[in-house]
């Protein structure tokens, strides 16, 4: 008998000792299942399971001992059964699978007192979904700057909430995006951030509000948070806001073609490398247009 099939079949066994665990009989004066034994036994079974490489019964037995550690109060053992069962279905491809192992886990996790381990779970599953899955991997980044933000670091939050916005961009959820990079900046600032180290971010946000069409909304976000811009940017950012409100698509592309844009994230560099500029080119377009 191969490592596979012997090993398949001691996981068998032990998935049969775990039902036993829960059996309850009052000839035996045993009124309620023995949830601590039994999840014992379906986390070896797992093991045994991933060893005979039997991916399909490895992910249920893991699902059987999260269920029953979390009845028998141990939701930090709970939480890492689904993280394992997670890691299967990487293996397997099953990769729709992953935001609802992800959120329940993870909330395990928090529950039993760990946020640490939640955050890391989430973002793990996040990165796992970013190609093709973004949607999913959105509400993922979206609930790890969650669980961090409960604990008072607000700039790991803003980084896992820029990453959202990131995402957002890419499945064209243009005004989610904004919300969510208005909520990345004021994590930041709420983190003391000073200097240029999130320019990046302003000006995505200055090109995200030019997009959604509202060049009076990019005017206010460089009045508030134009500050955190270096040089580079600034002068970019002003190219566009001008380009944009004074209908000068010479300005306006001038601006987004700059290194400084071109050094941003892949989705943002996309977004402004595809986007429609004002027709205009500025005032000798305008006295060439009257003449006529």
């Amino acid at each position: 008998m191969s490592l596979e099939a012997r090993k398949t079949k001691e996981g068998s066994d032990h998935m049969t000792a775990a039902a036993k665990h829960l059996e309850t009989s009052a000839w035996k004066l045993k009124f309620s299942p023995d949830w601590d034994s039994a999840a014992d036994e379906f986390q070896k079974a797992a093991v045994c399971f991933k060893v005979g490489r039997v991916w399909d019964q490895a992910k249920s037995a893991h699902m059987k001992a999260a269920e029953a550690y979390a009845n028998s109060g141990s939701l930090f053992h709970a939480g890492k059964q689904f993280d394992q069962a997670l890691l299967i279905c990487k293996e397997m491809g099953q990769l729709e699978e992953v935001e609802d192992l992800a959120s329940r886990g993870g909330l395990l996790y928090r529950q039993a007192g760990s946020p640490e381990s939640a955050s890391h779970m989430l973002i793990r599953a996040a990165k796992l979904l970013e190609v093709k899955y973004p949607e999913r991997a959105i509400s993922l980044y979206e609930k790890a700057a969650d669980t961090v933000g409960t604990e008072d670091r607000p700039a790991e939050a803003g980084q896992h909430m820029e990453q959202a916005a990131r995402l957002t961009v890419r499945a064209r959820q243009y005004d989610r995006a904004a919300d969510l990079l208005n909520n990345t900046l004021n994590m930041y600032s709420e983190a003391g951030t000073q200097g240029t180290a999130h320019g990046r971010v302003v000006l995505a946000f200055v090109i995200v509000q030019e997009q959604r069409g509202d060049s009076v909304a990019a005017s206010k976000v460089w009045s508030q948070w134009g500050g955190l811009c270096d040089g580079y940017q600034s002068a970019a950012a002003n190219d566009i806001i001008s380009g944009f409100s004074d209908q000068d698509g010479e300005l306006a592309r001038r601006g987004l073609d700059s290194p400084a844009v071109k050094a941003l994230d892949n989705d943002y560099v996309k977004l402004a490398r595809d986007m429609e500029v004002p027709r205009g080119g500025g005032v000798g377009e305008e006295e060439e247009l009257d003449l006529c």
